[in-house]
């Protein structure tokens, strides 16, 4: 009923009426013929434009004749076109074209999502994606680390946050989360490794809690995934690498045309992807891992688009988790070997997901998505080794099976009220999780008692207003509202019955302000409110700390371009956080550290002295202190402070690509009165790459100096089988040495 009448006042407040020209086409590959989104059409001498939908289709008014349009998209050749006559279609076709920084204009008024950056954009496009971590390394200070033999999510670090597995970092592939909250190895995991790379179209990157439609996790920022709804050739590969790496895929177009299921376009494709590592421990790894994709999208009629898509993921693997480093200064095992070789486990998730979107008149738009996840989970960890159980060892087993059923959707509508340059988006969503968790001793992978078993139902329901206005040919304001409120549900099994809820409500105001000094040098302002929920049994145990804790942001920073061939981004930004919490993984709960603050800075540059060579650097600064802690020990542990990447990429007319990356992260405290660091490491990553019509090959090699580093640190105690007492000492995982891998991939 709600839903019903948001779209009858929105529909009554919209002019239907035009005078003027109303102009509809569709902007393809032009060696493909595949429709191409976000392509930016300008009416030259006005203030008028509009970007392409996901099919390539558009629609602007010409508020005469003749008129001048101009098509533009990194990556393809710009085209102007004039249109001399009265048409009520018009197509067009654009080429390919090496990325061009001089095609890159720095305008509000040219962004179809305000608050992405650009030099993430260019990132996604230079660096060489192998994985679906890679995707993730294209976002400016952004580092991840394995700590458990390949198989379990990262841990992410962005903006002076140790996010542990998401905790503060949302990912969306498709609009849907992949942050589980109150998942069983901590609140907001969120593992990528079903994301088959080959499929992803396009991404958005945010920094900070600014976006309006993004809600739970999205704190020190956010990745927003899109598949692709076709593909224009199907492709077999084929990787191979030391250590036994071996990765398989295909994809395969199912559907490209009319007239198969219905009498409209369709299309239809499946990837499937298999991968095996033994890895470079001297206990072999045996990941396994097998993904599919597949996905459907059929135009219903000329104003709607149905997209549906199954995703299935599945994958087990041995670990030789973290060691401590006093058992490798004294000799007693090398950096490649482990405590307890018998770590590591299984998950399975699998996704279904429909969306409907739907063009109701030239100004408004309706979407409507509603998908289905299934996880399950087994984890095997030994992080304290023989502290607790000096015969048998601390071998603990994490599990939980999860199913989460969510409806959400947006209404979006132009000129709200008569206000020109005005877009106005109104979004809905329900998520509710239904989740059995549970943690057990172990021997080895032998059940030996039960600690904790729980029923966990988490609903959320959401609310939030979206408002982008062009208050002056200069000034773009972003406004947003969002409403959140939780239901948490806890039925504890083990160890003593009982149950509990609680809710939550959480107000979470946006603003954000771009000023164009020049077509080529913004500045924005921004301030926003977050949050993100505290796992179920801190929820419902703890009521005196709010279930949602707030976390305000502030970002101002500008984006500009010197000439033709260099592009930046400067910005200094604070976050401050209402609650700091550790997860103790083999408790179940989480320890509060109170209050926090984070200040830093960023500086992104990406230059372009030919056009087949680019050069770029992303500089990122934090310091984090605990509000509610004596000066002397109010460092946050795992911050990282200094962090750098960058590198250099070639790309020749004979279809030859290389590129070489640097990584740099610095030195950080591992305890809260510094007296324990993190070791900083650099690392260099190469590859190249070489295409042909029907083939490509490619070499990628990680630290090509086979530096000794450390990816995951931590600081605490554990008790080796000889020692008397536990030992407080660093606890690693030792980097990926020199790697290489090639690859093959066979068009048709």
């Amino acid at each position: 009923m709600i839903f019903c009448s948001v779209c009858v006042v929105l529909l009554s407040l919209t002019i239907h009426a035009q005078n003027n020209t109303p102009l509809k086409g569709r902007v393809t590959d032009a060696d493909t013929n595949i429709g191409i989104s976000n392509v930016a059409i300008k009416l030259l001498a006005t203030a008028n434009g509009t970007l392409t939908n996901n099919d390539g289709s558009y629609s602007i008014t010409l508020a005469s004749i003749p008129a001048k349009l101009e098509f533009s998209i990194l990556g393809y050749q710009p085209k102007t076109v004039i249109v001399k006559e009265q048409l009520e279609n018009l197509n067009i076709s654009i080429k390919k074209t090496a990325t061009e920084l001089s095609e890159i204009v720095i305008s509000s008024s040219a962004e179809k999502i305000l608050g992405t950056h650009k030099t993430s954009k260019i990132s996604l496009q230079l660096m060489p994606i192998s994985s679906a971590q890679d995707l993730l390394k294209t976002i400016p200070g952004l580092f991840i680390a394995q700590h458990a033999g390949g198989g379990k999510a990262e841990q992410i670090f962005l903006r002076g946050f140790d996010n542990d597995h998401g905790t503060d970092f949302a990912v969306m592939v498709d609009d849907i989360p992949a942050n589980l909250s109150s998942h069983a190895h901590g609140q907001g995991y969120a593992d990528l490794h079903f994301l088959i790379p080959e499929t992803i179209k396009d991404a958005d990157y945010y920094k900070g809690p600014h976006e309006s439609s993004l809600g739970n996790f999205a704190v020190s920022g956010a990745a927003k995934f899109s598949s692709k709804n076709r593909l224009h050739r199907n492709l077999l590969k084929i990787e191979y690498g030391q250590y036994d790496f071996i990765r398989a895929l295909a994809m395969v177009s199912l559907i490209n045309e009319k007239n198969v299921l219905t009498k409209n376009n369709e299309s239809a494709y499946i990837a499937i992807e298999g991968t095996y590592n033994k890895s470079f421990f001297n206990s072999p790894q045996n990941l396994r891992r097998l993904n599919t994709f597949t996905k459907y999208n059929v135009d219903l009629s000329n104003t709607s688009t149905l997209s549906t898509s199954i995703s299935t993921f599945h994958s087990d693997w041995n670990a030789s988790g973290q060691i401590p480093l006093r058992a490798v200064e004294l000799g007693l095992i090398n950096r490649f070997d482990a405590i307890d070789n018998q770590e590591g486990g299984d998950t399975k998730r699998i996704h279904i997901n429909t969306q409907l979107d739907t063009k109701i008149s030239e100004n408004i738009r309706l979407k409507n998505q509603m998908y289905y996840v299934s996880n399950r989970y087994n984890l095997f960890s030994n992080f304290s080794f023989y502290q607790n159980n000096p015969i048998d060892g601390d071998m603990i087993h994490q599990e939980e099976n999860r199913h989460i059923y969510a409806y959400q959707g947006s209404i979006t509508t132009k000129k709200l009220f008569q206000i020109n340059k005005s877009n106005t988006t109104l979004g809905w969503q329900v998520q509710h999780n239904n989740n059995k968790i549970g943690l057990n001793n172990t021997i080895g992978r032998t059940f030996r008692d039960i600690v904790n078993h729980s029923k966990i139902k988490e609903t959320n329901y959401a609310l939030y207003l979206k408002e982008r206005l062009q208050a002056t040919s200069r000034l773009t304001v972003l406004a947003g509202l969002r409403a959140d409120y939780f239901r948490f549900n806890l039925a504890e099994i083990v160890p003593t019955p009982q149950k509990g809820d609680n809710t939550a409500f959480r107000w979470s105001p946006k603003l954000s302000l771009f000023y164009d000094f020049t077509k080529n040098f913004q500045l924005y302002a921004k301030a926003s409110s977050g949050f993100h929920s505290n796992y179920t049994n801190a929820a419902v145990k703890n009521k005196t700390v709010h279930a949602l804790p707030k976390a305000i942001g502030y970002d101002l920073g500008t984006e500009f371009k010197i000439g033709n061939n260099l592009i930046g981004n400067l910005a200094t930004w604070y976050l401050e956080s209402d609650a700091e919490f550790v997860f103790v993984a083999d408790s179940f709960e989480f320890e509060n550290k109170g209050r926090s603050k984070r200040i830093g800075g960023e500086a992104s540059f990406r230059y372009q002295p030919f056009s087949y060579f680019w050069l770029d650097t992303d500089l990122n600064y934090s310091y984090g202190t605990l509000l509610d802690t004596p000066k002397a020990e109010n460092k946050i542990p795992s911050a990282p402070r200094f962090s750098s990447t960058g590198g250099a990429t070639l790309q020749l007319q004979n279809r030859l690509k290389g590129s070489l990356r640097y990584r740099y992260l610095g030195e950080r405290p591992l305890i809260e009165d510094e007296s324990v660091i993190a070791q900083d490491y650099f690392i260099l990553d190469a590859a190249i790459n070489y295409t042909k019509p029907s083939y490509e090959i490619g070499l990628s090699i990680e630290n090509v100096f086979n530096q000794k580093w450390r990816e995951a640190i931590f600081y605490d105690s554990s008790q080796l089988q000889t020692e008397a007492n536990p030992v407080d000492d660093i606890h690693f995982t030792p980097g990926t040495p020199f790697l290489a891998k090639l690859s093959l991939t066979y068009f048709f």
